[in-house]
């Protein structure tokens, strides 16, 4: 079974360096980036993407990670993927809140690197 990635993050070169991360890591590796919350919420609402695993960042403008994570549970779809919430913030509040939300399976810290990824199991 391949591995779907959807990448979530409102800045396009974290966007590209996380992508190109991942790509060396594994290049089997289906990767689908949203520039937003909101436009990752339409990608998986329609199914144009059925991601194994998602990687969140917290600080966005317009919706940040927390928010996208609460209009997800209002989505009808099957959530078969684990959520990585991916962030520059060391703010307490975020790794607390990161760690009572269920589909949150881990906080990585940025920047992305092969190490981080060979933790994480969908």
């Amino acid at each position: 079974m391949s591995k779907v990635v959807l990448l979530i993050d409102d800045n396009p070169i974290d966007l590209m360096i996380n992508e190109k991360t991942i790509e060396r890591y594994d290049s089997s590796i289906t990767i689908h980036k949203a520039a937003s919350g909101k436009e990752a919420l339409e990608m998986l609402g329609n199914g144009s993407v059925k991601p194994n695993c998602i990687l969140l960042d917290i600080k966005m403008p317009v919706m940040n990670g927390f928010e996208f994570l609460d209009e997800l549970d209002k989505l009808e779809i099957e959530k078969n993927f684990g959520i990585h919430m991916l962030s520059s913030s060391i703010d307490p509040s975020d790794l607390r809140e990161s760690d009572e939300r269920e589909i949150v399976k881990s906080y990585i810290e940025k920047p992305l690197s092969i190490d981080k990824l060979t933790k994480i199991e969908a």
